[in-house]
């Protein structure tokens, strides 16, 4: 498997490349090509993770009532940034849990991880009155540096999300104003303390200056992927500013490298990658991050990653779309042109070869080349009769089918109607029963009931009109579930039979398009057969005014 794996790998690579601008940066392309090697290892790296946190709920499972609070917080530690519900899940746990020790600490770690999935999700009203419960007054060293940190967040994503003054310039203050807080309560020097410097930093704008903290921070942070993921990306936003994209990009796709070998999937550096590569022109790398970010941000469940990343992603889809028409349309006519060309050059090989017919003629002292005009003449002709004789045995063949098809038609069609008029004459003798009864005429019921087999003879009907059909459009379930999604397709009991709805369209297809005929044939009423077309029009993946045009394309 990893043999497959790093073969799969290269051959990424290598298409990566070939995609690549010829203007791209060298440094830019070493990068790119690292990240698309490890893309080629995602599921190593992801099972790795699933293989720690099924050892988490594995010692859930054995550890004692007292421990438990402490490997749920590993558990919702593991899913903060790889799935949004289960990292919920087992912050609530936490909570829950620590409010039935009434333990104080305990009850702020759960609450500051409660508030971390909200604020992930989206969902800040109930963030803020998750850190609102805090009581600031109590807290002291991680749990301080924790509250302002969230608060931080919180506020500057109050301020993604309305995006409007004045509320836009009073949401960043307030998020300024708790970095601020934050800077005093963290150990000057650690690796916290330098990323949340950068932070600050790059939002006074003093890019020149966040550049050194970040690279700071990136070279204590060799041992934390998820930390060295943040920092590379604000490094890249670094760049953006100062109006350098080429090593924007370059930190982008270090920041993804790290996001990928660390199983983060909450909001990776893949989705901003895929805008500025696709700036670059680099639509089909484009469309493969942006594809697999919104495979993450699905992934891990929350419609506010979802709604940043809807915006980028038709936006590429369409380049990329028009890149490839645009080479088509290229192809197409160098296809032309070299077609153009051919003609040109067989035309004037024909016109030369013509004239040296003639003047040898004229000359007339290559008389063996007569011989051989005359032997090539001979073959032409017997070619000619050859084809003439191709085209006669073609001409037979299509008036056999032609024919071959009209037998078919009419014999469906005589079989379809007899069968009806049949079940028809069944339905009038049930009626004589009726009478029969009626009238005490019992000695003629008992003969009449012996050949009732009014159901039987129906069902054998449909089975001879299904086996029929299915000879004649071997291809018709195939191709009509292809008009539905995979839960709404259906098969029939065997490969010989039709279901009840494909039934009705099989007789459409048949050029049996009056719902009067339908319902008689399948002894339906109108109204059912109606229901039963606009109700699968309604499942199927097209419009309902194409509906029945594919169908006859089948």
């Amino acid at each position: 498997m990893l043999t497959k794996l790093k073969i799969f790998g290269m051959l990424c690579v290598t298409l990566a490349m070939l995609s690549i601008p010829a203007h791209a940066d060298k440094g830019m392309v070493y990068w790119l090509n690292r990240l698309d090697e490890s893309l080629a290892h995602r599921a190593e790296y992801e099972q790795m993770h699933l293989d720690r946190i099924e050892r988490l709920k594995t010692e859930l499972k054995q550890a004692r009532e007292d421990d438990k609070f402490e490997i749920c917080y590993s558990l919702y530690d593991a899913y903060k940034v790889y799935c949004y519900d289960s990292a919920r899940t087992y912050a609530y746990d936490c909570l829950q849990r620590a409010q039935t020790q009434h333990d104080d600490a305990r009850i702020v770690r759960s609450k500051h991880a409660v508030a971390f999935c909200l604020i992930s999700a989206g969902i800040l009203s109930e963030a803020l009155d998750v850190l609102g419960s805090i009581d600031r007054s109590k807290l002291s060293g991680e749990a301080l540096s924790e509250y302002y940190d969230h608060y931080s967040r919180l506020w500057r994503s109050m301020a993604d999300y309305v995006n409007e003054e004045p509320f836009y310039t009073q949401y960043i203050t307030k998020s300024k104003l708790y970095m601020d807080s934050l800077l005093t309560v963290l150990p000057e020097g650690s690796l916290r303390w330098w990323a949340c410097k950068s932070t600050h930093l790059m939002r006074d704008q003093s890019y020149e200056a966040a550049l050194k903290s970040i690279e700071k921070t990136l070279s204590l942070s060799e041992n934390d992927g998820h930390m060295r993921a943040m920092a590379a990306a604000e490094m890249a936003w670094a760049y953006i500013w100062l109006g350098d994209e080429d090593k924007a990009i370059e930190y982008f796709a270090q920041s993804a490298i790290s996001d990928n070998e660390t199983a983060t999937r909450e909001i990776t550096a893949l989705y901003h990658l895929a805008r500025f590569i696709y700036k670059k022109g680099d639509y089909d790398r484009a469309s493969r991050y942006v594809h697999q970010a919104l495979e993450d941000v699905n992934f891990y469940n929350t419609r506010l990653r979802k709604v940043e990343i809807n915006d980028i992603l038709p936006i590429i889809e369409q380049d990329r779309y028009d890149a490839v028409r645009s080479q088509r349309n290229w192809l197409f006519a160098t296809t032309g042109l070299v077609v153009a060309l051919l003609l040109g050059i067989l035309w004037s090989y024909w016109f030369i070869r013509r004239k040296n017919h003639k003047l040898t003629e004229a000359r007339e002292t290559i008389a063996g080349q007569l011989e051989q005009l005359r032997e090539a003449n001979t073959q032409l002709q017997q070619m000619n009769s050859q084809l003439q004789q191709v085209n006669t045995q073609v001409q037979q063949a299509n008036r056999q089918l032609q024919e071959a098809d009209k037998i078919k038609t009419a014999y469906i069609g005589r079989s379809f109607y007899s069968n009806a008029e049949f079940i028809e004459k069944l339905e009038k003798v049930y009626m004589a029963i009726d009478r029969k009864i009626t009238t005490r005429q019992y000695d003629d019921l008992r003969y009449t009931l012996k050949q009732s087999t009014l159901n039987a003879e129906r069902e054998n009907m449909y089975q001879a009109f299904d086996q029929t059909f299915i000879k004649l459009f071997p291809h018709f379930v195939e191709r009509y579930n292809e008009l539905f999604d995979d839960k709404d397709r259906k098969l029939p009991p065997d490969e010989h039979s039709l279901t009840s709805e494909m039934r009705i369209f099989a007789l459409i297809r048949l050029g049996i398009t009056d719902s009067e005929r339908i319902a008689k044939f399948l002894d339906y009423s109108v109204h059912t057969v109606n229901t039963y077309k606009t109700r699968i029009k309604n499942r199927s993946t097209v419009d309902n005014d194409q509906f029945e045009t594919l169908i006859m394309e089948i």
